[in-house]
This record gives C-alpha cells, structure tokens and sequence, in this order.
C-alpha cells in the first residue's frame, strides 16, 4: 500500500510537466500585420487585352510590377503540435494608374487587390522562436476604378492564386507572439497566363 501511494504521489507531481509538454501550443491563433506586394498590375485585364477605347480610340496598357501596400490577417488552426490549417485574408492598394503605351497617357486608378487562401502549415515550435513553411491555394480578386471612362471597360476580375513561403514568429508572451517577417512567392492565373508576384508581412499573432 505504501509503494502504491508513493507510486500515486509521483505521478501527480510528474503530471503537471507531462501535461505542459503535450499542450505547448495554442489550437487556435490569430494573425493580423502590415502587408506589402510587388505584384503585376494586370493590364491586360483592364484594357480588354488592347480592345478598349477612349475618345473612340484604343488604348494598350503598360503591364508591369508595381507596389501594394495592405494589411495580412490570418487564422490558424493547429492539428497537431507541429501542423496547422490556415485562412489567409488579404487586401492591398495600390494608386499608380496605368499608362497607355501608345500615346503615354497616364489613365489614374485605384487598384485594390484581395486575397484568399487556405492551406497547410507547418512549424518548428523551438524555445523562443518559431519558423514556420506554407502552401496555400485559393483565389485573388483585382478591382480598378478609374478616373476616366473606358469603352467596353472590365472593372474587376478574379483567378486561381497561390502562396508558397514561410516566415519566423518570435514568441514575446504567453498569448503573443512578433512575427519579425513572413515572405510569399504568389503566382496568380489572370488572362490565360501566369504573374509572378512577391508577399512580405510582419505583424503580431495571438495565441
């Protein structure tokens, strides 16, 4: 009888380290930072693929990288203590219009992007830090509202997009983790082709 409750009393002083080890991460974070795109303005979208008219004349838009700059919010949800589902919301802006390369007129736009995507994640959940690598899919939405009319004119147009890339979380509290970095390589499918488009974020997770 004694050995049993000696047995017992170490196995309820033993239990609380066991229990920190199985459960030292969150089931569900939050994530919501600063985001910035270098990513393809999609002309061809926009001027119909050269077809569009302005004063009855057409007009052939320069396709280009340009700068967005956003916001990036997330919601993770680990399965287990090294893999996550995540949704991934962003929504980036962008001012610089578009340039017709035939007479070199500036057409001013306000460009908005929106990505959606979902995938797997996965994290090397070390003391202190947490580097992170992921794959998502989903779709991007591009809208431009121009200042002048264009004649047939396409506002907006949504494609199948994806996010490959990771980042580094550095734990600053129980519940908060400082996500110093994040960066994403994010080709989209607009007009039948393929836009190479980069994604870099920082921001603050909650856990």
């Amino acid at each position: 009888m004694t050995r049993f409750f000696l047995l017992l009393l170490v196995a309820l002083i033993c239990a609380p380290a066991a229990f920190a080890q199985n459960n030292d991460y969150s089931h569900y974070e939050f994530y919501v930072g600063y985001a910035y795109e270098r990513a393809d303005n999609n002309a061809a979208t926009f001027d119909k693929n050269g077809r569009a008219t302005f004063n009855g004349a057409t007009v052939l838009f320069g396709s280009e990288k340009q700068n967005f700059n956003g916001f990036n919010a997330e919601f993770n949800q680990n399965i287990t203590r090294h893999v996550g589902i995540v949704t991934s919301f962003t929504g980036t802006f962008n001012n610089n219009g578009f340039v017709d390369t035939k007479t070199g007129r500036q057409f001013d736009a306000r460009v908005q992007r929106y990505d959606l995507m979902i995938g797997p994640r996965y994290n090397w959940r070390l003391s202190g830090i947490t580097p992170f690598v992921h794959g998502m899919a989903g779709v991007t939405h591009l809208r431009a509202n121009f200042d002048d009319t264009l004649s047939p004119r396409k506002k907006a147009d949504t494609a199948f997009a994806m996010a490959l890339g990771g980042g580094l979380d550095v734990h600053a509290g129980e519940h908060l983790d400082v996500r110093v970095i994040q960066v994403d390589y994010m080709p989209t499918w607009f007009n039948s082709g393929r836009q190479d488009n980069i994604r870099i974020g920082a921001g603050v997770k909650i856990k």
